[in-house]
C-alpha cells in the first residue's frame, strides 16, 4: 500500500470527481505534476529489498512458486538462516546465500529474483514516465491481479483511462494512470 498516495485520497477527491473518474477500491491518489522521479539506485535498492522478501516467503512455501500457504514455523525459521542473510538490525533478509542453494531451489531463487526485479523495473519506469506531467493522476486501488477481471474492463474503457501496472509488491494492488484537465482549468 502506498501510504504517501492514501494520505492525499481527501485531498485529491474533487479532482476526480471534476474529471468523472471512479475507481473501486480507491487506496490512493497523487498528482504527477508533484512527484519527483524516482532514480536508478533507488529503483535498484527497491527491487533488491522486493526480491529479499520473496526469497523470504519462498521458504516458508516449501519452496512452491506462486503459493497461497506458507508455513512459519522452527522448520523454516532454520531453511531461512540456511539460504538467507539477515541484517544485525532489521529482522529483513539482505541476500542470498548462494553457494548453499543447489539445484532445483536455486532454479525457484533466481526465478523469483528475476520475477519481482522485472515487476519493480516495469512498476517505476511507467511512474517516471509520467513523473512532472501537469494532467495525469496516479491512482493506487486494490483491483490489481486476480481482481483486475472483475473490475477492469469499467475501468479501461474510461475516457481518462492511459494504463495500469500492478504493484510490484503486493500484486491485488495496481497503479492507475488517468489523463485530467490541468489544475488550472478546472479545480478553483
Amino acid at each position: 500500500m502506498d501510504l504517501g498516495a492514501y494520505a492525499q485520497i481527501d485531498k485529491l477527491n474533487a479532482i476526480m470527481t471534476c474529471n468523472g473518474i471512479d475507481v473501486p477500491r480507491l487506496r490512493g491518489l497523487r498528482l504527477m505534476s508533484q512527484e519527483e522521479l524516482v532514480s536508478p539506485d533507488d529503483i535498484a535498492s527497491i527491487a533488491h529489498d522486493h526480491a529479499m522478501c520473496e526469497c523470504e516467503l519462498l521458504c516458508e512455501s516449501g519452496f512452491r512458486l506462486n503459493a497461497f500457504c506458507y508455513d512459519i514455523s522452527e522448520r523454516t525459521r532454520r531453511l531461512k538462516r540456511k539460504y538467507l542473510i539477515y541484517s544485525k538490525d532489521s529482522y529483513m533478509p539482505v541476500d542470498v546465500k548462494w553457494d548453499r542453494i543447489h539445484g532445483k531451489k536455486r532454479k525457484a531463487f533466481k526465478y523469483v529474483v528475476k520475477r519481482v526485479t522485472r515487476r519493480t523495473y516495469t512498476q517505476y519506469a511507467i511512474f517516471n514516465r509520467y513523473c512532472g506531467c501537469p494532467d495525469i493522476l496516479y491512482i493506487h486501488a486494490r483491483i490489481g491481479g486476480g481482481n483486475w477481471p472483475y473490475y477492469g474492463k469499467k475501468v479501461k474503457s474510461q475516457p481518462w483511462f492511459i494504463c495500469k501496472v500492478d504493484d510490484a509488491f503486493d500484486s491485488t494492488y495496481c497503479d492507475i494512470y488517468a489523463r485530467i484537465k490541468p489544475p488550472e482549468e478546472s479545480y478553483d
